[in-house]
């Protein structure tokens, strides 16, 4: 009985260390990396409605003049990935547009983060199973095994969409060779 309560405590073991550490690598990462916020980018949303009501009748748009947005406009807008928004004046009604493409550089900072987060999450992910090898203190082992190949699958999971199909195959057989080294090594002690 004492010897199956041994195993428990040193699985709970590096269960926790597993999960501390990757908490506490996280927790780095969004402390001294700060992520690209959406409002940095993209400050000045226009609304289909203003803020204010004209009046307080419901057919209070119907007193803006006519304003159309060329067709042209669109299409060079859809072509740059963008969105045609409005500026409206005091009553409410629409007198200027634009493209908006600011989604598309927050988008693209947004994916340049995550592409560096992978890649530092993948290094301690890496760095954490080379240490689980070479300790000795099984649980404690363990703990940094079962935390370097979870840093590696949040990195994976986190980036995924970004990733080609190449890439994502090349990274799932890089793992998996990883842990077939691992596993083997540790079975074989």
């Amino acid at each position: 009985m004492a010897g199956k309560r041994t195993g428990i405590r040193k699985w709970a073991l590096a269960v926790a260390i597993a999960i501390v550490l990757n908490l506490f690598v996280n927790y780095g990462i969004a402390t001294f990396y700060k992520e690209p916020k959406y409002e940095d980018y993209c400050r000045e949303q226009g609304r289909p409605y203003p803020e204010k009501p004209v009046n307080a009748y419901p057919d209070s748009h119907d007193s803006c003049r006519g304003f159309n947005v060329p067709e042209y406009a669109y299409k060079n807008c859809a072509d740059l990935k963008g969105v045609i928004q409005y500026r409206y004046n005091e009553s409410g009604c629409p007198y200027e547009y634009r493209c908006e493409t600011c989604h598309n550089d927050w988008q693209k900072a947004h994916d340049e983060y995550n592409g560096d987060v992978f890649l530092i999450l993948v290094v301690i992910g890496v760095a954490a199973v080379a240490a689980g090898v070479l300790v000795g203190v099984e649980s404690v082992g363990a703990g940094f095994l079962l935390g370097g190949v979870l840093s590696i699958l949040v990195a994976t999971i986190r980036n995924w969409s970004n990733l080609t199909d190449v890439l994502r195959f090349i990274i799932l057989g890089l793992i998996l060779a990883l842990l077939v080294v691992i596993g083997y090594r540790k079975v074989r002690d």
